[in-house]
């Protein structure tokens, strides 16, 4: 997306403070934050350091059945979820909260999600009048009327559009288009061969026609309207972009008037579907649209003119039900668990309701769940320390660039005046948004999520033509995850992420450093990253960098890349080296940050040795501690072709293999699996 954000799985601007400032108590103080029984001593590490503190642990802790994956980020989000929990069913509970309160809202939409029997009884019901909709279709313009309409309630399929600001000109918020309107996961799965591949094509139509049985067709009318979709959806894929070719910043950004939108499709009425969403004043478009994929829509034009007005109904409606297929009956959810919880990620069961319906609420009242969140586990004195441990990993990394060999005085200059406008954000928003406006109650649990997607999309839509807010957060305060945002220039830091163990203030410096301060330096690389360095202090796509200087960081980036390729993650499929680049430079740079700025404190400087282990040792377990997880390979065939992350076993060893204190840490030599020869060991920040 043009948001372009990078997630490590993942207080507002702030000045660098000149020199690190030492933690004020030692890890003397402070309990040890490994856990030295997992430690598998039968494993050399520097032979295997991922299994070395993770082998065991696996063995204690097998994937659930509910799950598609299992290990530390997971333990986190189980904890956070039930606090989540707690929180709405007390709210659910209380039936006098004043109406229109936070506390009604999210008690009246956790109860119905919750309400299985009337969900069970209502079958297809809640969905009638949007499909009596579609039935009614009767020309082109008809259809485009009643897909605009379905757009604000959450389907619709074809392409999306959000608010984002502009690529090139970060201070204005404009409309962006992109490909979009694939049922499964990503173009490869249409257009390539391979066993897997096929299967999962096999799966999904057979979903795909099991669904339409239900909505009252019979077999071979369901049969044949399966093939039609995916005649459909199979031209939108070959006329999508690859996620590889989307990581480069310049190829998704083509900013257009409104005329110009206009003639990629000339048979669409774009003023139909503005009007229905909120933008029928034209002069919102003054700024521009950025147009990710223009090839796609022209094709979606020829499309709009091939394809039958029936097929198109068709599959509008399965576009209304597959979306909505997880908040109906059983039937209709058990068949999209089938497919998109056990055929793409393995998982054996599905998940108790309540944590389905904590997704539910989260989908579309995160941030308010969040404001209770935050009232309930995060301390002001967490954001305090974690801020200062920010700023000396920062500052840290201002000091790896002046001391960059590779690199050239112009655009060292440059890279530390972007680095100097980072913008740093801790635990959760200082500006809350407004939902007074969305109704939630306790008749429908289909309406309430209609009406919460039509609320979202306004919000998100009122932001175009309008000046950009410092103050907004993409991710909830509960959410366990990090990102940098290019377009803001800013690290972003959730109070779900910020405790143990990733971060844990009654624990030592080593551990801490190694866990969260790993992830504070991932965030601060990728505004260095491949993708994020050719972007500005302003958050504008901006080459700042001397042809040479540009040259030097390929070379190490290709190499990184090829190391990454080298990796075989699951059966015969290898990472992508290319498409978890950015990921993998974040990774590398973010460690050796973290290190360096450990380094300055007390606790590395007493040397202090806690369970047989040095300062270094220890900050490195944390590292690995933090990566600990177990994936089915299902998740991770389907993460190799589509996540732009390296499987957990190589953000550990692959970025470790890379860092030559790792080696001297852990006495390791050269030619040793955990130590790549000097001359492939790729060291970029």
């Amino acid at each position: 997306m043009k948001q372009l954000i990078f997630f490590l799985f993942l207080v507002s601007a702030f000045t660098i403070i000149s020199g690190i400032n030492a933690q004020i108590q030692s890890s003397h103080d402070l309990r040890s934050g490994i856990d030295a029984g997992y430690i598998d001593n039968s494993i050399d590490p520097n032979s295997d350091f991922y299994d070395f503190y993770s082998s065991k642990w696996f063995a204690k802790n097998p994937v659930p059945a509910q799950e598609s994956r299992w290990g530390t980020w997971d333990v986190v989000i189980e904890r956070n979820n039930n606090v989540l929990r707690e929180i709405l069913e007390e709210s659910a509970k209380n039936t006098s909260a004043p109406k229109g309160s936070i506390e009604q809202k999210l008690g009246d939409l956790y109860f119905t999600a919750m309400d299985t029997v009337t969900i069970e009884k209502s079958g297809i019901e809640p969905l009638k009048k949007y499909l009596d909709m579609i039935d009614r279709i009767g020309s082109m313009e008809d259809f485009q009327k009643v897909f605009s309409f379905l757009k604000t309630n959450g389907t619709g399929g074809l392409f999306s559009f959000w608010a984002g600001q502009d690529d090139k000109n970060s201070s204005n918020v404009i409309l962006q288009l992109f490909q979009s309107g694939l049922g499964l996961p990503g173009k490869e799965y249409y257009t390539k061969d391979d066993e897997n591949s096929k299967k999962t094509r096999m799966k999904y139509m057979e979903f795909m026609r099991n669904i339409f049985v239900m909505m009252g067709y019979d077999v071979s009318s369901s049969a044949k309207i399966t093939d039609r979709i995916m005649d459909i959806e199979k031209r939108m894929a070959n006329a999508s972009m690859t996620r590889l070719e989307m990581r480069e910043a310049e190829a998704t950004y083509h900013l257009m008037n409104l005329q110009e939108v206009k003639s990629l499709m000339p048979d669409f009425n774009f003023d139909v579907l503005f009007n229905e969403i909120g933008l029928g004043d034209n002069s919102r478009f003054d700024k521009g649209i950025n147009v990710g994929q223009p090839e796609f829509f022209k094709e979606l034009n020829r499309m709009l003119s091939d394809v039958s007005l029936d097929d198109w109904k068709n599959y509008l409606k399965w576009n209304l039900v597959r979306n909505n297929s997880n908040r109906l009956s059983s039937d209709f959810e058990n068949a999209s668990f089938e497919f998109y919880s056990r055929t793409l990620r393995g998982n054996e069961e599905q998940k108790p309701r309540w944590k389905k319906s904590i997704n539910f609420v989260e989908n579309d009242l995160g941030e308010p769940l969040g404001k209770l969140f935050v009232e309930r586990r995060f301390k002001p004195e967490t954001k305090a320390k974690a801020l200062q441990m920010v700023k000396n990993i920062i500052e840290s990394f201002k000091e790896r660039i002046q001391q960059n060999e590779w690199m050239s005085e112009k655009t060292k200059s440059e890279a530390l005046k972007k680095l100097s406008t980072f913008g740093v954000k801790i635990g959760y928003t200082d500006e809350w948004k407004d939902y007074s406006g969305l109704e939630i109650d306790r008749n429908s649990f289909v309406d309430n999520m209609m009406r919460a997607s039509q609320y979202n999309m306004k919000l998100n839509l009122d932001k175009i033509g309008k000046p950009v807010n410092k103050n907004e957060w993409f991710m909830y305060p509960q959410t366990v995850n990090a990102y940098y945002s290019s377009s803001k220039n800013e690290i972003v830091f959730p109070a779900g992420i910020m405790q143990p163990p990733f971060y844990d203030p009654e624990v030592e410096d080593a551990v801490n450093y190694g866990g969260i301060g790993a992830v504070i330096g991932h965030e601060i690389s990728h505004g260095f990253d491949d993708q994020g360095r050719k972007y500005d202090g302003e958050g504008n796509l901006k080459d700042w960098w001397t042809a040479e200087d540009a040259a030097k960081f390929k070379v190490r980036a290709d190499m990184l890349a090829k190391q990454y390729s080298g990796y075989r993650a699951v059966d015969s499929l290898y990472v992508d080296g290319n498409l978890t680049l950015g990921e993998n430079i974040a990774d590398l740079g973010g460690l050796i940050t973290a290190y360096h700025a450990y380094m300055k404190t007390i606790d590395y400087k007493d040397e202090p040795v806690m369970d047989g282990f040095t300062p270094s040792q220890r900050f490195f377990l944390g590292f690995a501690q933090m990566w600990r997880s177990k994936y089915r390979p299902e998740l991770l065939t389907l993460l190799v072709k589509t996540d732009s992350h390296s499987p957990p076993r190589f953000r550990v060893n692959g970025t470790i293999s890379n860092v030559p204190e790792f080696m001297k840490a852990f006495k390791g030599k050269e030619g040793e699996p955990m130590v790549n020869p000097k001359d492939t060991r790729v060291v970029i920040w």
